[in-house]
C-alpha cells in the first residue's frame, strides 16, 4: 500500500512498541475486526513481528459510498483510538484469509494456536491476499537461510577460503553470493506502489471502475472521447466537405429570404420606390414586373434548397452507415480478442447495446449535431450583422437575453448526463433480460413462470420509462424555458417596433418584418442549442461505453514475439500451477503433472473440483496465477494463438451450433476442408447417418434459425469439428455426456482410432470409458490426490475406486452393465 497512505498515528503507535516505518515489509489495510464488525484496521510485517492495528467498532453496522470508491476516502484516522497486537514472526506460521459468507477472515497459526487477526471484506480481498503471499516468501527465506547459514558453519572449517577474484581451480573466478538482506529485500512491498497504479487513478485517488481499462470517470477527459469519435470520420473526409458545403449553402439561402420577404417586398415593391426600380435596371412604374422578379427568386431560393438538402441527405446517408459500420467493426473485433474472463462478468444484452445501439447514436450527432453547431453559430453572427445594420438598439436587446439562454443548457447538462447513463443502464436491464428469456424459454415454460418474467420485465420496462421520462421532463423544461424567452422577446420587439413606426417614424413597416424575420432565423439555432447539448451529452455517454470495449485489455495477451510449434510431439507439462476465478479463492492449487506425448489421460473427480477449470488451462482459455504450462518444453505463453490453436482442440460439454448448414458447422474449425474431409469426420464422430437422414443432408440449416437438433446430435457435430482440425492435443471434456448408450460405444469406437498418435485429455462422467486410457489422475478440492493407471486406482482402494463403485451400482439398477 502507498505509504502516503498510512495514517500518522498508526505509525507513532507502530514506533512507540519498537517498530520503525523502513522495517515495514508488507502492510494492508481492513474494514472489519475479528467479530465481522466495521472497524479501521491494519496488518504489518516486518522480519520480527507480525502486527494487527484496529480502531473501536464502528456504530454503524453498514457501510457504503456514493459513485466509485475512493482510496483515500477514509478519513478521521488521527481522532481515533487505535490498540495494537503484536505476535512474533518465528512462532507465527500458517497465515490464511479463508472465505467467508458475508467477509473473509485472517487467521494464523501461533506457537501452534490458531488466532483470528481481523476480517475484511472484498474491498481489501486483493491487498490482503498479496500481503498473505509475501508473509509466505518472508516466511521461506528466513527459514532457508537460517538453514544455510547451519550448514555453512559446519563447512566453515573444511573450505578454504578464496581472496575475491580468485580462481576456484574450475578455471572460473567466484561471484560473490549475495548476501540474506539483498534476498529479503526484493521481497519488500511497502511503499512499492506498481498495483496501486493498475487498480487506482493516479490524479484523483479513485478506484478505477474496470482495471482492464484504465479510465477514471472523474477524470476522464470528454474532449479526448471527442476527438477520437472524429477519428473514424477521417477516411470520409471529402464527403464530409460535400455536406458542409450543403450547410452552407442551405443557411445562406434562409438568410437572404427575410430581407426579400421584408425589406424589398414592403419597402420598395409594395412602396412603390422607383429608386429600387432603377438600380435593376427596370422601367418606372414596372412594380408588377419586380414583384414577379421576387417572388421567382423567391421560388428558386426555396427550390435549391430543396434540391441541395437532398444532395446533403445522400451525403449523410453514405457517411452515416459507413461510420456506423467502422465502429461496429471496432467493437466486435476488439471483443472477439477478449479474453472469457470478460464475457463472464458482463451481460450479453450490455454488449448487444453497445455494438447495436451506441454506435448509431454517436454517429447521429457527429453527422447531423456538429455540422449544425457551425452552420447554426454562422447563422446566429450572420442574422446578428444584418440586425445591427438595420437597428443597433434593437439588437441590443437581443444580444441580452442570448447567453442567458445558453446559460439555461450549460446548468443543465450535468444533469442531463447522468440522465442518458441511467437510461443507458436501464435499457441494458430489459435488453438482457429479453436475452435470457429468449435462450431460456424453455425452462420457463418447463417451470411454468411466464407470469414472474413478464412481471420482472414490467420492473424493468417500468425504470426504462422512468428514465425515459426524465430526460423528456428536462428536454420540455429547456424547450418551455427557451420558448418562453423568445415569445417574450417577440413581443418586446414588436412593441417597440410599432412605437418607431407610429410614434417616432424611425423605421418603416419592412424593416420591421425584415427585423422580426432575423428574429425567427435565429430561433431555430438556439432551440438547436437548447438540444444540442442533450444530444452531445447522449452521443459522449454512447462513445465512453463503446471505447470501454475497445479499450479493454485482455488478459490472456500473444507474446510480442511468439513462437511456432515446428513438428509438435504432444507433451504437457503443469508445474506448481495454481488458479482461482476470484482472488483468494483458488479453484486449483499447486499442480504437478506431465502427460506423455501420444498419450491418453483421463481426469476424474467431483462435480466443481477443477477438471473443466484445468483442461481450460492447458488451452489457454485463462493464464494460471502461478506456475507454467508448457507444450513441448515450451511455456504456452511463449507460443502464438495460431500455433496453439491449431494444435489444441477441445470438444467441451457446452455444445454450441452456429446458425447455418451442417456442413459449415462442422466445417468450422478448418474453412478451407473439402466436402469428403466433412464427410470423413463426420463418420468418425458417428453423425453421418442421422446428418444423411436430415431433409437437405449436409445443406440441411441449423441454429437458431434452422432445424432443431438434439443434445446428442449436437455433441456429435462438435465431435466432427474437433476431428476436422486434426490438433495434436484433443481434450475431451464430457464428450459423450448428451448421448446414449449405444451412441456412446459408437463414439468411443471412433475416439479410440481417432486418439491413435494424438495426446488425448479426457473428462468423462462415465469411469469405464476411461478405463483403456494410459494414465489417469484424480482431482478433489483443486489437487490431485491419486494418480495411476486404472488397475492402480482400483487396488488404491481411495475416491476413485469409490467413485466407480456408486456408477456400477447405479447403472446395475437401470440393467446396464
Amino acid at each position: 500500500m502507498k505509504k502516503e497512505l498510512f495514517p500518522k498515528a498508526v505509525l507513532k503507535l507502530l514506533k512507540e512498541n519498537g517498530i520503525e516505518e523502513e522495517d515495514i515489509f508488507a502492510a494492508s489495510a481492513t474494514d472489519m475486526n475479528t467479530d465481522c464488525l466495521y472497524a479501521d484496521g491494519f496488518v504489518v510485517l516486518t522480519l520480527k513481528s507480525l502486527a494487527i492495528v484496529m480502531s473501536a467498532p464502528d456504530e454503524k453496522e453498514i457501510r457504503s459510498f456514493k459513485g466509485y470508491m475512493s482510496k483515500d476516502g477514509q478519513t478521521g484516522y488521527e481522532n481515533k483510538e487505535w490498540s495494537l497486537k503484536i505476535y512474533d514472526l518465528e512462532k507465527t506460521e500458517h497465515l490464511k484469509a479463508e472465505p467467508q459468507v458475508a467477509c473473509s477472515l485472517l487467521t494464523a497459526d501461533v506457537d501452534g494456536v490458531t488466532y483470528r487477526l481481523t476480517a475484511f471484506s472484498n474491498l481489501y480481498k486483493r491487498e490482503m491476499h498479496k500481503f498473505v503471499r509475501t508473509f509466505d516468501k518472508i516466511s521461506m527465506e528466513l527459514k532457508a537461510s537460517d538453514r544455510i547459514e547451519d550448514k555453512d558453519k559446519g563447512n566453515l572449517s573444511e573450505k578454504p577460503e578464496l581472496a575475491e577474484g580468485q580462481d576456484n581451480g574450475k578455471g572460473t573466478k567466484d561471484e560473490p553470493a549475495e548476501t540474506k538482506e539483498e534476498r529479503l529485500q526484493k521481497l519488500k512491498v511497502y511503499g512499492k506502489d506498481e498495483d496501486d497504479k493498475d487498480e487506482y487513478c493516479p490524479t484523483c485517488g479513485m478506484m478505477y471502475p474496470d482495471k482492464s481499462r484504465k479510465v477514471c470517470p472523474r477524470c476522464m477527459d470528454r474532449r479526448s472521447i471527442f476527438m477520437r469519435v472524429l477519428g473514424y470520420f477521417k477516411p470520409y473526409k471529402m464527403k464530409i466537405a460535400g455536406l458542409f458545403l450543403c450547410y452552407i449553402l442551405t443557411a445562406g439561402l434562409n438568410l437572404v429570404w427575410p430581407y426579400l420577404n421584408g425589406t424589398i417586398l414592403y419597402d420598395k415593391i409594395l412602396a412603390k420606390n422607383e429608386d429600387f426600380l432603377k438600380q435593376f435596371g427596370i422601367e418606372d412604374g414596372q412594380f408588377i414586373t419586380a414583384l414577379l422578379m421576387v417572388v421567382l427568386t423567391m421560388l428558386m431560393a426555396r427550390i435549391t434548397i430543396i434540391v441541395i438538402g437532398m444532395i446533403q441527405g445522400v451525403f449523410a446517408a453514405k457517411i452515416v452507415t459507413s461510420v456506423v459500420r467502422d465502429m461496429k467493426k471496432s467493437i466486435f473485433g476488439n471483443m472477439g480478442k477478449l479474453s472469457i474472463s470478460f464475457f463472464r462478468s458482463r451481460q450479453t444484452g450490455s454488449l448487444m447495446t453497445r455494438v447495436m445501439s451506441d454506435a448509431d447514436r454517436i454517429t447521429g450527432f457527429f453527422i447531423d449535431g456538429l455540422p449544425n453547431i457551425f452552420i447554426s453559430g454562422l447563422t446566429i453572427l450572420v442574422s446578428l450583422g444584418f440586425m445591427f445594420s438595420i437597428k443597433w438598439q434593437m439588437t441590443l436587446m437581443v444580444l441580452v437575453v442570448i447567453p442567458f439562454i445558453m446559460l439555461i443548457g450549460l446548468k443543465l447538462r450535468p444533469r442531463i448526463w447522468t440522465q442518458f447513463g441511467h437510461r443507458h443502464r436501464a435499457e441494458r436491464a430489459v435488453n438482457s433480460q429479453v436475452n435470457d428469456n429468449l435462450t431460456g424459454a424453455r425452462v420457463v415454460k418447463a417451470f411454468g413462470q411466464e407470469k414472474r418474467e413478464t412481471t420482472r420485465f414490467e420492473k424493468n420496462n417500468s425504470r426504462l420509462r422512468e428514465a425515459e421520462m426524465s430526460i423528456v421532463g428536462t428536454q420540455n423544461l429547456v424547450r418551455g424555458s427557451y420558448s418562453g424567452i423568445f415569445e417574450i422577446l417577440n413581443i418586446s420587439v414588436w412593441l417597440i417596433g410599432v412605437y418607431l413606426i407610429m410614434v417616432t417614424h424611425e423605421i418603416e413597416l419592412g424593416i420591421m418584418i425584415t427585423f422580426v424575420g432575423y428574429i425567427g432565423q435565429l430561433q431555430g439555432p438556439i432551440n438547436f442549442f437548447s438540444r444540442v447539448f442533450h444530444w452531445w451529452s447522449d452521443s459522449m455517454n454512447s462513445a465512453q461505453r463503446m471505447f470501454e470495449i475497445i479499450d479493454s485489455v485482455p488478459e490472456i495477451r500473444e507474446a510480442e514475439n511468439p513462437i511456432e510449434l515446428e513438428n509438435p510431439m504432444g507433451k504437457i507439462e503443469l508445474k506448481n500451477v495454481s488458479f482461482g476465478y476470484e482472488v483468494n479463492r483458488p479453484v486449483l492449487k499447486e499442480l504437478d503433472l506431465e502427460i506423455k506425448a501420444g498419450s491418453m489421460l483421463g481426469i476424474v473427480g467431483r462435480s466443481g473440483a477443477g477438471k473443466t477449470t484445468l483442461v481450460n488451462l492447458i488451452s489457454r482459455m485463462y493464464d494460471p496465477q502461478e506456475g507454467e504450462i508448457l507444450i513441448d518444453g515450451k511455456n504456452i505463453k511463449d507460443l502464438s494463438f495460431k500455433s496453439l490453436r491449431r494444435n489444441v482442440a477441445m470438444v467441451s460439454q457446452e455444445t454450441y451450433i452456429f446458425m447455418g448448414t451442417v456442413e459449415e458447422n462442422i466445417a468450422y474449425a478448418n474453412p478451407a476442408a473439402s466436402h469428403a474431409d466433412v464427410i470423413r469426420a463426420a463418420k468418425l464422430a458417428s453423425a453421418h447417418e442421422f446428418i444423411m437422414r436430415m431433409p437437405d443432408g449436409y445443406d440441411t440449416r441449423i441454429g437458431s434459425s434452422g432445424r432443431e437438433l438434439s443434445g446428442g446430435e449436437k455433441q456429435r457435430i462438435s465431435i466432427a469439428r474437433a476431428i476436422l482440425s486434426n490438433p495434436k492435443i484433443l481434450i475431451l471434456d464430457e464428450a459423450t455426456a448428451s448421448v446414449d448408450t449405444e451412441t456412446e460405444r459408437d463414439i468411443q469406437r471412433s475416439i479410440s482410432y481417432l486418439i491413435k498418435g494424438r495426446t488425448t485429455i479426457s473428462i468423462a462422467h462415465r469411469l469405464s470409458t476411461l478405463k483403456d486410457a494410459d494414465y489417469l489422475v484424480v482431482i478433489d478440492n483443486g489437487k490431485i490426490t491419486e494418480r495411476g493407471t486404472h488397475k492402480e486406482l482400483e487396488e488404491l482402494k481411495g475416491t476413485y475406486y469409490k467413485l466407480m463403485e456408486l456408477q456400477r451400482k447405479a447403472l446395475a439398477l437401470k440393467g446396464i452393465e
